[in-house]
């Protein structure tokens, strides 16, 4: 594809675009050969598909398995003791995509210029902190940078293996940002209006804010196998062709990816995805494609697609949880969802085998809010506790807690009030309103008045942040180690999507949010501990630690869950090679990033 470009003159010899030392991708099964288009498809205008193919790039990311994190755009990387300093060695000769040297400068400008840059970052991220300080970020020479923490900061690396670590590449190039910045630019400003954005800061942010808004601006350059030729802008294709300067190459020395151009449909709906599928449209894919419902038709259209199935394993720990908010503004139904004895009479009156024989195809059994079996974590009493359907056993609990009932058979709250509740559903998870649908059922049989509330996204995000909902249902996070110890959220309240003790959660991370409420000791015990899981840097360590944490867990039952997450399919072109036949499946491994998708390659 290069070729072309070399002997014309306009594009230097590959020796003179790759790293004094590239890195060597070992494909999965076999040297590939050169060619092809990878087809995909997109929902609407923020799909995050793109940031998980064409940009899972990093400093370092995870391997294959998951077990690691690994150099990736930094030749290497070393770790003090005590997991304050993080040193990344550079490849010397890297270019970005036009061909401008990579060097520590990029990190610099991006630390500098945008990570310490109030009006563009306001608050720094957690990940970046410790010991209530941002991270310092030095450069000793062209080719070395330092990352220093005040405190221990042991889940750095395994940060950056996940979306978190795109920010960094996306706002390093700084021959092409400086323009937009304001400190570099005294006409930063008059370019913005010009453009239709307010000031140069809104402007700057559309290029390089992820997961959505930097695959926006075609003209800016990366470290990417693939680089935009047409942008995301929310409709039509969505384009992208090889980088020629990218950093890696096989075991015989050829330059990767295999595959010249990578596209993108931009559809209106996840049906009409499923029947791009079916039809032989997409190449490899699993997202939007995956859900119980369109299982059936993916399986049975293999040979009219020409695609074969990979499995997309779950990390989530459980398909539907049922989140009670424990710090209601309400302190009626506060005080209610704050009994333990409440949340397991609720518990017993689900009928799970039902929900799974109706809602997931038999494939999803009855499952608590816990590790997945096979993890290091998994606790079989803390997965199967309160899941057996027993109607009476589940009276005997409520009426521990509310035992009045009106003439209609529903139970009164302490004031003589009906207690009525609404539990928000995303309007985009059919499955889930229809799983509510029937929990309503099985609540009413026990007394329990629940109405389901389906809301868009946005609204319900909104009303989580403000500590102002009944209750809200979502897959549980979690299941697999990995994702346990970087996002805790659903196992003690750790931030404000902790949706079951909303006020507590926005309180861990920002005790002067409005909304924010000092947690009990217990919380504050589990905090400790995580804490304690942040500075420790070995993996058994940290896993220790979180066995502590789930012993609170499961003794404090903060949420009710209903059904293992299955797993699901994703569609792979039955010419495509180097593609895992499994893989897991989740935002936190970027799924399919680490399975390196610039060494696929098609046979014909």
């Amino acid at each position: 594809m290069l070729a072309e470009q070399v002997a014309a003159g306009t594009l230097p010899p590959v020796d003179e675009r790759l790293p004094d030392d590239p890195l060597v991708e070992v494909p999965l099964e076999s040297v590939g050969t050169y060619g092809g288009t990878w087809r995909q498809a997109l929902r609407g205008g923020s799909d995050n598909l793109i940031e998980r193919t064409v940009g899972y790039t990093r400093l370092a990311r995870w391997n294959r398995e998951w077990t690691d994190v690994i150099p990736d755009v930094a030749e290497s990387f070393t770790v003090n003791d005590d997991a304050t300093e993080f040193t990344f060695q550079l490849r010397e000769g890297h270019r970005w995509s036009d061909g401008e040297p990579f060097t520590s400068a990029d990190i610099l400008f991006w630390y500098n210029d945008v990570l310490m840059n109030e009006a563009l970052t306001p608050e720094v991220p957690s990940w970046l902190q410790s010991g209530g300080e941002p991270v310092v970020v030095e450069a000793n020479g062209d080719h070395e940078v330092t990352f220093r923490f005040a405190e221990p900061n042991a889940l750095f690396l395994s940060n950056m293996a996940t979306v978190r670590g795109a920010a960094i590449l996306a706002a390093s190039p700084r021959h092409y940002l400086e323009q937009f910045h304001a400190d570099h630019n005294d006409q930063a400003d008059a370019m913005a209006q010009e453009a239709g954005a307010a000031d140069w800061v809104q402007h700057f942010t559309t290029r390089v804010e992820y997961p959505h808004s930097r695959w926006r601006d075609a003209d800016r350059p990366s470290l990417d196998a693939w680089v935009l030729t047409e942008p995301y802008d929310g409709t039509g294709q969505v384009v992208a062709e090889r980088n020629p300067y990218y950093h890696k190459v096989d075991p015989e020395g050829q330059q990767l990816p295999y595959i010249d151009y990578v596209t993108f449909d931009v559809m209106e709906s996840r049906q009409a995805i499923v029947l791009m599928a079916i039809n032989g449209e997409l190449d490899f894919q699993n997202r939007h494609i995956e859900t119980a419902d369109a299982r059936p038709l993916i399986v049975q259209n293999q040979e009219q697609g020409n695609y074969d199935l990979w499995i997309a394993q779950p990390a989530w720990s459980n398909a539907m949880m049922i989140n009670l908010n424990q710090t209601h503004k309400d302190p009626v139904l506060r005080e209610i969802f704050s009994d333990r004895d409440f949340r397991v009479g609720l518990s017993h009156a689900i009928n799970r085998d039902e929900l799974n024989q109706i809602i997931y195809a038999g494939v999803a059994p009855p499952y608590q809010a816990a590790p997945r079996p096979g993890t290091e974590l998994y606790d079989e009493e803390m997965a199967t506790q309160y899941i057996e359907h027993d109607p009476a056993l589940a009276n005997e609990y409520l009426d521990q807690v509310v035992p009045e009932r009106d003439q209609d058979g529903f139970r009164l709250r302490p004031d003589g009030e009906r207690l009525s509740f609404a539990v928000n559903v995303l309007n985009s998870r059919q499955f889930q309103i229809d799983a509510l649908e029937l929990v309503r059922g099985y609540w009413a049989d026990v007394g329990i008045e629940m109405f389901v509330r389906p809301l868009e996204r946005s609204l319900s995000i909104s009303l989580r942040q403000a500590n102002d909902h009944d209750a809200n249902v979502w897959i549980g996070g979690g299941g697999y180690d990995r994702l346990g110890l970087l996002d805790p959220k659903w196992y003690f309240p750790f931030e404000w999507q902790s949706s079951y003790a909303g006020a507590w959660g926005i309180w861990a991370q920002n005790p002067n949010d409005p909304n924010a409420e000092e947690p009990d000791e217990t919380v504050l015990r589990a905090l400790d501990l995580y804490r304690q899981v942040q500075a420790t840097p070995d993996l058994e360590g940290q896993l220790d630690l979180m066995r502590q944490i789930l012993e609170i867990t499961e003794e404090q039952f903060y949420v009710i869950g209903t059904n293992m997450e299955p797993d699901r399919v994703g569609i792979v072109n039955a010419d495509l090679r180097n593609v895992p036949d499994a893989m897991p499946n989740t935002y936190f491994y970027m799924t399919p990033g680490p399975a390196a998708a610039e060494q696929f390659y098609y046979v014909n």
